[in-house]
């Protein structure tokens, strides 16, 4: 991870989190969930923290479609022309309003865009010489996905610090959500994280570690 840097940006009143991957070689970044309490407001907290921190927006990375992840993606899409990475299976809630959610929360009816690249399990994506990895992790919702980084995990609303993402919504699934939090035990197994952590930046809250969510968090025992 010395050449690449996550920068945490919370960006609304959920308490969404947005993540910044900066390629410390190149200075390409990757913006993962774009959100905001507004569209205007998401892009200008976004945009000001590249510039602060010297990125250029290479690409725009989705681990869900719901509407407090994507506030501000139509308004940072043009702002930047990077191009919109989703996973196939919520393609469609991110160009339906109704299925985001972004009509019956934020009143919003105009639709987003298509994403310009499909992602699913094992793509990888580069920005610069940063290598992301894709990880299928339906539950919250069909297409949800975590962005692995070396030793880091971007884990959207499938994991949090001490608790996990619902599943009462369109396309959310327990039975798919226990089986993600299964295989994310094993890979905690495989990673050996007692003996070398990985890092967790989930869609909302703050930052924690794969090994403390094993020993605190009740959804992985």
């Amino acid at each position: 991870m010395d050449k690449t840097r996550i920068i945490s940006l919370p960006t609304g009143a959920m308490h969404e989190m947005c993540y910044i991957v900066k390629d410390e070689s190149t200075g390409l970044g990757a913006v993962v969930d774009p959100g905001g309490d507004s569209a205007d407001d998401g892009k200008r907290l976004i945009l000001s923290c590249c510039e602060r921190e010297g990125v250029r927006v290479a690409a725009i990375l989705l681990t869900h479609a719901h509407f407090d992840h994507i506030m501000s993606l139509e308004a940072l899409r043009d702002a930047t022309g990077a191009p919109v990475y989703i996973h196939g299976y919520d393609a469609e809630s991110l160009v339906n309003p109704e299925l985001s959610y972004m009509s019956q929360f934020a009143g919003i009816d105009t639709p987003c865009r298509p994403a310009e690249h499909i992602i699913d399990e094992g793509d990888k994506i580069e920005i610069g010489e940063t290598i992301i990895e894709v990880l299928h992790t339906p539950g919250h919702t069909p297409g949800s996905v975590i962005y692995k980084i070396d030793r880091v995990l971007l884990t959207g609303d499938t994991l949090f610090a001490g608790s996990i993402g619902r599943c009462d919504l369109y396309g959310g699934d327990e039975l798919a959500m226990s089986d993600t939090l299964r295989r994310i035990k094993r890979l905690a197994e495989q990673w050996n994280v007692r003996e070398r952590d990985v890092k967790l930046y989930p869609g909302h809250g703050s930052s924690t570690t794969l090994s403390r969510e094993l020993d605190n968090n009740i959804y992985l025992r």
